[in-house]
C-alpha cells in the first residue's frame, strides 16, 4: 500500500483524524452539559477533562480556553441555523415569515442551554468581551448571521428601496439580539411575553419597511443610516 510523505498509510491517517475528531466532540458536549449543569463560570478546563475523560493537556490542545468551547456552540448552533433556514426559503417568498422562522428558531437551537447563555449575555454588551455579540472574536459569526437575514431580504418577493435594503439586514439582526436578550430573562409561562414581543416587534417593523417606499420617511433614514454606522463602528 502507497506510504506518504510521512511514512504513514492514507488509511491510518485518516483513522488518526477521525479519532481525534470524536475526543474533540466529546470534549465540547461535556464542556455544553456542564455550562448548563454547574454554571459557565464555575466550571473549569480541568473538570471538563475529567468528565469527559481525556487528559487536560489534550482538552488544551482542541480548545485553548472555554471561551473557544462557547464559540463553538455558536458556529455549530448557526449553521444548524443557515440550514433550516435555507430549506424554510425554499417554501415562501414573504420576508416577514422569512425572518420570523430565523428569530424563532434561534431561540429553539438555544433553548437548551439558557442557564450559560444568561450567565454571557451579562458582558455582552462588552465589545472587550470575547463572546460578545459585537466583539472582533465574534465579528466572523455576526456578519453570517446578518448574511443569512440578507440572503432571506434579497431572495423573497419584497420590494425595498436600494438605501434601505443595505442596511435593513444589521438592523433586523440588532433587532434580533435584542429579542434573544429578552427571551433569556423572560420569566412567563412558555414564555408568553417573548412570544407577544415577536409578533409585535416583526408586525411594526414590516410595517415601516412598507412606509419606508413613500417620501416623507426619507427624512428619518439618515438618522437610521448614522445609528447602524456606530453600531457596526
Amino acid at each position: 500500500m502507497p506510504q506518504s510523505i510521512l511514512g504513514l498509510t492514507k488509511p491510518t491517517l485518516v483513522k488518526e483524524s477521525s479519532k481525534r475528531e470524536i475526543t474533540k466532540q466529546k470534549i465540547y458536549q461535556t464542556a455544553l452539559v456542564l455550562f448548563q449543569k454547574d454554571g459557565y463560570e464555575t466550571t473549569t478546563m480541568r473538570k471538563i477533562a475529567k468528565e469527559a475523560k481525556v487528559s487536560l493537556g489534550l482538552t488544551y490542545y482542541h480548545f485553548q480556553s472555554k471561551e473557544e468551547l462557547v464559540l463553538e456552540f455558536y458556529k455549530s448552533s448557526q449553521k444548524e441555523l443557515c440550514r433550516q433556514s435555507e430549506l424554510f426559503f425554499k417554501t415562501t417568498k414573504d420576508f416577514k415569515a422569512r425572518y420570523k422562522f430565523i428569530v424563532l428558531t434561534q431561540l429553539e437551537l438555544f433553548s437548551h442551554h439558557k442557564k450559560f447563555l444568561l450567565v454571557l449575555a451579562r458582558q455582552a454588551g462588552d465589545p472587550t468581551y470575547p463572546l460578545s455579540p459585537f466583539s472582533k472574536e465574534s465579528r466572523g459569526l455576526r456578519e453570517e448571521a446578518v448574511g443569512i437575514i440578507r440572503l432571506a431580504m434579497i431572495t423573497s418577493n419584497s420590494k425595498l428601496r436600494e438605501d434601505l435594503s443595505k442596511v435593513l439586514p444589521d438592523l433586523l439582526w440588532m433587532q434580533q439580539m435584542g429579542i434573544l436578550f429578552y427571551w433569556l430573562t423572560d420569566p412567563s409561562k412558555s414564555f408568553q411575553n417573548t412570544k407577544l414581543m415577536i409578533h409585535d416587534s416583526l408586525d411594526l417593523t414590516f410595517k415601516l419597511i412598507k412606509l419606508s417606499n413613500f417620501p416623507l420617511f426619507k427624512n428619518v433614514m439618515g438618522p437610521i443610516f448614522r445609528m447602524v454606522k456606530l453600531v457596526k463602528a
